[in-house]
């Protein structure tokens, strides 16, 4: 009983880190200056029409690392693409107004007893047990 119990605090201690990478859609909104523009003559921007580019489908969901064992939960159902809304400046001509993208992002989500470690790594966001890697 002991010796079980002695090789399970030995394993935890020993592990490095339990974790998920996630990749999941994130849309991006830029407003150009001709938005800017009607937004400071206190004019609301109407979009008239969106031209977008061509959907690309990829793989996205989540993958969870069990011991050293990736284990892959994903579908190609996510779409990746831009877009462009028009509509009608200060001077009544149609201008671009928003720039858009829709992008699968990745992110590592992890806990063990090494996290104190990773403030050292770029982009790292969390405590000394648990954290996100953007």
């Amino acid at each position: 009983m002991q010796c079980a119990l002695l090789a399970a605090l030995a394993a935890l201690g020993l592990c490095g880190c339990v974790g998920a990478w996630v990749d999941m859609p994130e849309e991006q909104v830029t407003k150009t200056a001709a938005h800017q523009t009607l937004i400071g003559n206190a004019m609301t921007p109407v979009i008239t029409r969106t031209q977008k580019s061509t959907p690309e489908r990829q793989w996205c969901g989540t993958t969870v690392w069990a011991v050293i064992l990736p284990i892959p939960l994903k579908l190609p159902v996510c779409e990746s693409y831009s877009a462009t809304s028009y509509g009608n400046d200060i001077g009544g001509i149609e201008a671009p107004l928003l720039y858009s993208s829709h992008k699968i992002s990745s992110e590592f989500y992890a806990c063990g007893p090494f996290m104190f470690l990773g403030p050292i790594m770029h982009g790292y966001q969390g405590n000394a047990v648990c954290g996100v890697f953007r």
